[in-house]
């Protein structure tokens, strides 16, 4: 089993406004740092988005997966089960399921799950442990199902990201709302990496700003084909979101949002609990090939939340193996 982290907006410094951080400044923990210098951004073209695709399907009649109001699901597989880590109006529950697209089967394993925690954006598996990002705080663990979670760095200023663990290089990426735009979402899509995901951040430049009046925010990274997917929300007005898809075969140079989102509401054409808006997607790769995505859908303008399930592909062509990142160190000796 490898290191799972779980990153998650709430407390911290990023509870009203966001801190101001210049590109490439180290963010904490500076002291654990072994170099005084800061390693150049990688050289890339945009990245061409010919022929590449994400393709989710709503399934009919109903896609929901739970009744209740739920938010911000987090997806993990350990074990050759699948497990769901999903926010209600008290504590997360965790649940699990060997047949994760049926709605169904998902079976309750704790319904007071990393307590006093209200809400989770993304995980990582690294080595022997997850790693979870929560609260602005960053936990570790060596299972989904554990009591007890570690408290490894708070804190971290890094708000409803997405986070990615590059084996190759032993770097963990995270992508994050950086700025304020209209709504609750981000003004840029942010980037900071760490050699072990717990400490010693590099804060780079932002990978993508949105256009005047939209948001970005509320990241799940796939890796394809030496190429990074980025999912998250976007749209000029909470809770009217798509789930819109940027994608780069470097991480640390510029995305390019896809045309069509992966998912998009039916405005004005259906009374869908999720015909208003789709955001906080969590995806999930199948045995098949295929992909899991679940995130929460609106019927309206104040809600509720529900979570809802959408089956899709990401296609794209071979292309050749990302560029080695400008830092190369690993481990886990930090944490």
């Amino acid at each position: 089993m490898g290191l799972l982290v779980v990153l998650a907006s709430g407390g911290g410094q990023l509870t009203a406004t966001r801190p101001v951080v210049e590109y490439g400044q180290q963010l904490f923990n500076t002291a654990d740092h072994p170099r005084e210098d800061v390693p150049t951004r990688a050289d890339g073209l945009p990245p061409e988005t010919a022929g590449l695709h994400a393709d989710f399907r709503r399934p009919e009649p109903d896609n929901q997966v739970f009744g209740f109001e739920s938010h911000d699901p987090m997806l993990a597989e350990a074990n050759g089960t699948s497990y769901l880590v999903v926010g209600t109006d008290s504590d997360p529950n965790l649940y699990r399921s060997n047949t994760p697209t049926e709605p169904g089967s998902w079976r309750l394993v704790d319904d007071d799950y990393l307590a006093d925690r209200f809400e989770f954006d993304s995980l990582v598996e690294i080595g022997d442990r997850y790693v979870v990002y929560g609260n602005g705080n960053v936990y570790t663990a060596r299972s989904m199902t554990a009591d007890d979670w570690t408290v490894r760095n708070d804190n971290t200023g890094f708000r409803d990201l997405g986070a990615y663990y590059d084996e190759e290089s032993g770097l963990v990426h995270v992508y994050y709302e950086y700025g304020s735009a209209a709504g609750y979402s981000g003004k840029k899509i942010g980037h900071a990496v760490s050699p072990n995901g717990v400490s010693n951040w590099t804060v780079y430049p932002p990978v993508w700003t949105a256009p005047d009046g939209y948001g970005v925010g509320d990241f799940d990274i796939v890796e394809r084909s030496d190429r990074l997917y980025v999912f998250g929300d976007y749209d000029p007005h909470h809770p009217r979101y798509n789930v819109s898809v940027w994608v780069n075969d470097d991480p640390y140079s510029g995305f390019t949002q896809l045309d069509a989102p992966a998912v998009a509401p039916q405005h004005g054409e259906s009374t869908a609990s999720d015909g208003y808006g789709v955001g906080d997607p969590s995806v999930l790769r199948l045995d098949n090939g295929r992909y899991l995505m679940l995130a929460n859908g609106y019927a309206n303008d104040t809600g509720p939340s529900r979570l809802h399930y959408y089956v899709g592909t990401i296609e794209n062509e071979s292309r050749s193996a990302m560029r080695a990142a400008p830092d190369t160190q690993t481990g886990l000796a930090a944490a």
